[in-house]
């Protein structure tokens, strides 16, 4: 998913990339407590019986579950935000405060290189002295591709195709 923003006060358009997530933190932690009660309502009539080896196996089930769910809801709150100002282009992630990238401008240009195979999805880059950062890894072809035109626009830059493609 892509937002983009214009200041026209400051003259810097900026390009909010999100992964699509369908669920939001709230409705996560909802289906795991769901499925935890489910799951031990199931193996305490099953220990209840006399199985009660169920428990131990139920426990590691909802253990697992619970960093597949949290490992999933890291990554959907990962973000990049691209600033395209008069004279540089900054990259920021969610992880850090600082820039990961910074470039100037007008050095600064655009590549879609196509993936390692042919159902590989292509990578945006922005690249400039030999630095080059990809972009939007997370937005499919479409979006990718919209992106690539979107900045194109702004930058004044046709994107590049490396050779050989």
């Amino acid at each position: 998913m892509v937002a983009s923003e214009f200041n026209s006060d400051s003259s810097i358009h900026r390009f909010l990339v999100r992964p699509n997530c369908s669920l939001s933190w709230t409705g996560i932690v909802r289906f795991y407590l769901g499925m935890v009660v489910v799951s031990f309502t199931i193996a305490g009539a099953f220990a209840l019986n006399g199985a009660w080896l169920v428990l131990p196996f139920a426990g590691l089930e909802m253990l697992v579950l619970g960093l597949a769910l949290y490992s999933v809801a890291r990554r959907c709150a990962s973000w990049q935000l691209i600033t395209i100002g008069a004279d540089t282009i900054n990259i920021y992630v969610s992880v850090s405060t600082e820039p990961l990238a910074t470039f100037k401008r007008a050095w600064a240009r655009l590549e879609l290189q196509s993936g390692k195979n042919k159902w590989y999805p292509p990578r945006l880059t922005i690249c400039a002295h030999g630095q080059a950062v990809e972009i939007g890894h997370c937005l499919n072809e479409a979006e990718r591709r919209s992106l690539a035109r979107q900045m194109s626009e702004i930058l004044n830059t046709p994107v590049s195709y490396p050779a050989g493609q």
